[in-house]
């Protein structure tokens, strides 16, 4: 866990569930983290004179830092074993979108999205650019590389920026390695040293299979739900707490584009029932990586095609990039938790400015006697506030 922009949590979590897919992990040392399974946080900062963080409060777009750190650090170099590593990395960003590829343009292996294991791994030279928030599991095998002092690969961002918006265009290798781009944080960013021989046998593989999505297909679809995410957001709630007014928003259902209001429930599915929801952008000028929290969905189909679903996005997710003038369809069984849970797009300046839902899941399969009450903390201690509006379409479907 981690503080987008300011801080790191230096937590890791480490679950047992029984399935050994002998993929890279493990130490050389009997202390310290795994050697071989490695967490990369990617972000860009920006310092001001005084070297302190600066940010734009005021840019609602999305704002870029001109530094790129990864794990808090800018240009690190990681020594490593002529052998497989596996890097578990995620866009830490506030609205950067990267594009990674090594320098040499060597081969690196995608085999999970998201946290969620793929189906079967794809090979890949430039992994496909990574939306704030997502995260790519690569293993990239240094065994093809000669140790020694000089022996070094480097990770490469491609995504070149003039502004927060969404990527302004991809490079190649060749031109992001230049030093010709306006945007600064294109370029090396991380550089591997490949310094010796393996501590011990490389036993780790990746398997053709891996895991395979669950079947859904026997379970009936209960409901299909539309999100549109866009600009020029409305606001009915005039309490000054629960609700956020800013320029950007969603539609629901082709209701009415409004802004954040935590005590607006804008869906209610059941609990243990299967939906269909549909995520559009609402305008060309942006790219919106869309977050829906609790629960991993499976992609069904981008811009109404299933054979637009890439290999690396097929196994369970819970971040799409909707693309300019895109949508995904996507399908979720609301399985293990009742509650209340948000739906955000995670270009974190457009959530911060309202872009963000509220929606609820029922009491595992009991009637709703109401919605869970907002937690509205104050310097006097926390009250309760019932929410204020519910969605037409949040429990019953849209007439047709």
């Amino acid at each position: 866990m981690f503080n987008i922009y300011s801080a790191l949590d230096r937590g890791n979590e480490e679950i047992n569930d029984g399935v050994n897919l002998r993929l890279p992990s493990g130490r050389a040392k009997s202390f310290g983290n795994l050697d071989y399974d490695v967490n990369l946080m990617l972000a860009d900062k920006a310092w001001d004179a005084d070297g302190q963080l600066f940010f734009d409060i005021f840019q609602t777009d999305g704002f870029l830092g001109d530094r790129i750190t990864v794990n808090l650090a800018y240009r690190p170099f990681f020594e490593v074993e002529a052998r497989k590593y596996r890097f578990r990395i995620l866009n830490g960003a506030v609205a950067r979108f990267f594009k990674l590829a090594l320098s040499d343009g060597s081969p690196m292996i995608q085999i999970a999205n998201d946290g969620n294991l793929l189906p079967s791994p794809v090979t890949l030279t430039q992994l496909d650019e990574q939306g704030i928030a997502e995260r790519y599991d690569i293993v990239i095998d240094f065994s093809r590389y000669t140790p020694g002092p000089n022996t070094k690969v480097w990770l490469v961002n491609l995504a070149e920026h003039e502004d927060g918006k969404l990527p302004h265009k991809d490079l190649s290798i060749s031109e992001a390695l230049s030093g010709n781009s306006s945007d600064p944080g294109v370029g090396k960013i991380l550089e591997f040293r490949i310094v010796r021989n393996p501590a011990q046998p490389d036993m780790s593989q990746v398997p053709a299979v891996l895991i395979p999505n669950p079947d859904l297909s026997n379970v009936p679809v209960a409901r299909e739900r539309t999100f549109e995410f866009g600009d020029g957001a409305d606001q009915t709630s005039r309490d000054p707490v629960t609700s956020a007014r800013g320029p950007w928003g969603i539609k629901t259902d082709n209701g009415s584009m409004l802004a954040a209001d935590f005590g607006r429930v804008s869906a209610g599915p059941s609990f243990g029932k299967r939906e269909i929801w549909t995520l559009k952008n609402g305008g060309g000028g942006w790219d919106h990586p869309i977050h829906i929290h609790f629960e991993e969905c499976q992609t069904l189909a981008r811009n109404g095609s299933a054979s637009q679903v890439p290999a690396w996005e097929r196994g369970r997710k819970d971040v799409w990039r909707l693309r300019p003038d895109g949508e995904v369809k996507i399908t979720l069984q609301f399985r293990d938790f009742a509650g209340m849970f948000m739906e955000h797009c995670h270009n974190t300046t457009h959530e911060d400015n309202a872009m963000l839902l509220r929606w609820e899941i029922d009491d595992k399969g009991a009637p709703f006697v109401r919605p869970l009450p907002t937690p509205i903390p104050t310097p006097q201690g926390v009250r309760f506030q019932a929410p204020d509006e519910i969605l037409p379409t949040a429990f019953k479907p849209p007439a047709v």
